[in-house]
Order: C-alpha cells, then sequence, then structure tokens
C-alpha cells in the first residue's frame, strides 16, 4: 500500500482539470459516462442520509476514517481503504469530526456503444465491467496497487497531461476493479479482513460444511458464542452475511460442477448445497449474469482458429 502524498497540494490544483476530463469515452465496445471526479469536502456535515444513485461510485480514503453502511452495520473505513458503490446499492455514511477523512470519489456510469456479439461475450469489454454490478460491498485494503496508480493520475494531471490521456489511465483504475471482482467469483477465499481470525475461521467452517445444509447454530457455538452476535460481528467486518457468503460459495462450487458435461444442471445444484433448483437457476443467473444452462452451453461452444 502506497501512501498518497501532497493531498493538500492536490486539492488546490486539480479540480479544474477533473472537470475537463469528465466526458465520455468510447473503449471498444462500451461508451464510459465520467461523471465526476471530486476531492470530498464534507463541511460541517456529520453524515449523509441512506440514498441511492444511478453510477458507478468510487471512494478511495487519502487520509483520516468515515464509517459507511451498506444497508447494515456501520463500517469503519480508514486511510489506504477503499470502497465501491454499484448503482441501485443502498448506503450511508457518517463523518468522523475527530479525525475527519479527507477522499477521492469517481462517478462513472457505462453503456453498450452497439450491440453485443453474443458470440464475442467472453471478450466483451463493457460484459467485463458490467460485472462490477456484483460487486461485494465493504471496505477493501489496498494491496492491489489503486493508490499508486492514483498518485500517478494526479502526477499526470498536474503536468498538463492530455484529457484523454488522463481518461485512459481512469480506464485502467476500472480495469483493475473488473479482475478484483473476477477474483471474487472465481476464488472461494473472501477478500475483506483476509487477516482477521474470526473471519477466517468462520470461512473455514462453512468450506468444510458446504456439502451439507449449513447450520448457523453450531457454527456460532464451535465459536463459543450466539449465533446474533456472530452474525452482528461477521456483517461488521465483511459488509455482508453469513449466509450471504454460503451461498457465494456454493455459486461458486456450482459454477465448477456445470463444467462436467455429463452432470445434470439440477445435480450441480444438489451438489454444491441448492436443493431447490428454481431458488439455485435465480441465484446463478444474478450472481453470474447467465442462467445455469446458458453458461454451460458457453463453455462448450467450440473454438474457432482463424484462417
Amino acid at each position: 500500500m502506497e501512501e498518497i502524498k501532497d493531498i493538500a497540494m492536490w486539492k488546490g490544483v486539480l479540480p479544474p482539470v477533473f472537470s475537463r476530463v469528465c466526458q465520455e469515452i468510447q473503449i471498444n465496445d462500451t461508451v464510459i459516462d465520467w461523471v465526476d471526479i471530486i476531492f470530498e469536502q464534507i463541511g460541517n456535515a456529520s453524515r449523509c442520509p441512506p440514498h441511492t444513485h444511478t453510477w458507478f461510485e468510487f471512494n478511495y480514503i487519502l487520509s483520516g476514517q468515515m464509517e459507511t453502511r451498506f444497508g447494515g452495520e456501520s463500517l469503519l473505513m480508514r486511510q489506504g481503504e477503499f470502497f465501491l458503490i454499484p448503482p441501485g446499492m443502498l448506503h450511508s455514511h457518517v463523518y468522523n469530526r475527530g479525525n475527519p477523512h479527507e477522499g477521492l470519489c469517481i462517478r462513472w456510469r457505462i453503456r453498450p456503444a452497439g450491440a453485443i456479439d453474443p458470440e464475442q461475450t467472453h471478450s466483451s469489454f463493457y460484459n467485463r465491467l458490467r460485472r462490477l454490478h456484483q460487486w461485494q460491498p465493504g471496505n477493501y485494503r489496498d494491496e492491489h496497487g489503486v493508490g499508486s496508480l492514483l498518485q500517478s493520475f494526479f502526477t499526470e494531471a498536474a503536468s498538463g497531461c492530455s484529457g484523454l490521456s488522463l481518461q485512459l489511465m481512469l480506464v485502467r483504475l476500472l480495469e483493475l476493479l473488473g479482475r478484483l471482482r473476477q477474483a471474487q467469483e472465481s476464488s472461494p477465499s473472501y477478500p475483506l479482513a483476509p487477516n482477521d481470525s474470526l473471519v477466517r475461521k468462520v470461512e473455514v467452517y462453512m468450506e468444510d460444511f458446504q456439502d451439507g445444509k449449513l447450520n448457523v447454530h453450531d457454527l456460532a457455538a464451535s465459536m463459543h458464542m450466539s449465533y446474533g452476535h456472530l452474525s452482528r460481528l461477521y456483517k461488521k467486518r465483511t459488509g455482508i452475511t453469513i449466509v450471504e457468503r454460503m451461498n457465494a460459495i456454493r455459486l461458486d462450487k456450482a459454477r465448477e460442477l456445470l463444467a462436467q458435461p455429463g452432470l445434470l444442471v439440477s445435480e450441480a445444484a444438489e451438489q454444491a448445497g441448492f436443493p431447490d433448483i428454481c431458488y439455485f437457476s435465480k441465484a446463478f443467473k444474478k450472481r453470474y449474469g447467465l442462467s445455469p444452462q446458458a453458461y454451460r452451453q458457453s463453455r462448450q461452444q467450440p473454438s474457432v482458429t482463424p484462417v
């Protein structure tokens, strides 16, 4: 994690540059509308009430700390952490007057530049960015070079770099977030609070018992606490519930099983821990954007060798 330096200077010289950058840009099959890039100015406000918006919003905490709520308990956001809010996600903020935060906020919208070729689903840049709609809420430690990228963005913006070059640097940020989202989908290990012993113990339990019906009370008892207390702690530290995390693990397993051509969709669902095929189909499509059957067909399409 790299600390972003000279925040006061950046706040003084960069806002006019940010305004010039906020235009549309087309990358392959995607139009990105940069709605806003701002250094947060909270003034005397103590909170921001629950709300949603129609754009993506990326927030990076440059200094201090704040609290953000994603429909549940508040999560403490500290310097060097970031969070992403997809369109339609309910959230609110509480500002810490004792240690006020300074942050960078980037807002954007995306739309396809034209019709998306169904045969180019996996290579579609729009489809990769659209996955960010399913971003898992929470506070993410910057262990992926986000701060370094933003530091370079500030430096280039102050040096008089062209608006197009700055927009392309922001596209690199979206690509990075897209890769992190893809890692969320493909890896059972949860990216939030990886060094938190309680979260790690819950992960181990769920991965060990995912084939059967999860008994949350047995899980809590194994950790010598009530389920209510455990669920509140887990939600506060990760941003999602234990049941939501269990479903994510099972859906990841179902996706692996669907790659086996001899296995029925209903059998893959049952082996992954979903006895209700209707619920499984809805949950799978919500997470991956395709029905289980459509996903299987997309994996079985023969590759075409150029001639």
